[in-house]
């Protein structure tokens, strides 16, 4: 993984372990160097982190950034995470299910990746 997706993966275990279920897009760019919301970097960070999570069996955890005022990932989640998901509905359940599964297994993620 690069630079930037083991920073935002350790921002996330550590959003984690300290009980919060979730951080907007904002929040993450602000804590992972001063990056825009909409930066391409970040969203490809979040991207590596995802892959790597399923490569490790692991749910993914990017599945706890969310758009302030959705409370829901962006488009660009749901392509990377649940590429097969081609409703809206399909989209958010499958989500919800990937949450869940990140909020259930927190102690299965390893400090690094």
């Amino acid at each position: 993984m690069s630079p930037l997706a083991r920073k935002v993966y350790r921002q996330l275990r550590k959003r984690l372990a300290a009980g919060k279920p979730s951080i907007t897009y904002r929040e993450l760019a602000s804590i992972s160097g001063d990056l825009h919301p909409r930066s391409p970097a970040l969203h490809a960070a979040l991207g590596e982190v995802a892959n790597a999570c399923r490569h490790s069996g692991l749910p993914v955890l990017p599945a706890i950034v969310w758009r302030s005022g959705s409370n829901r990932p962006s488009t660009g989640y749901y392509k990377v995470a649940h590429p097969r998901a081609h409703t809206d509905q399909a989209r958010i359940a499958a989500w919800q299910r990937e949450h869940a599964r990140v909020m259930a297994e927190i102690a299965a993620f390893p400090l690094v990746l």
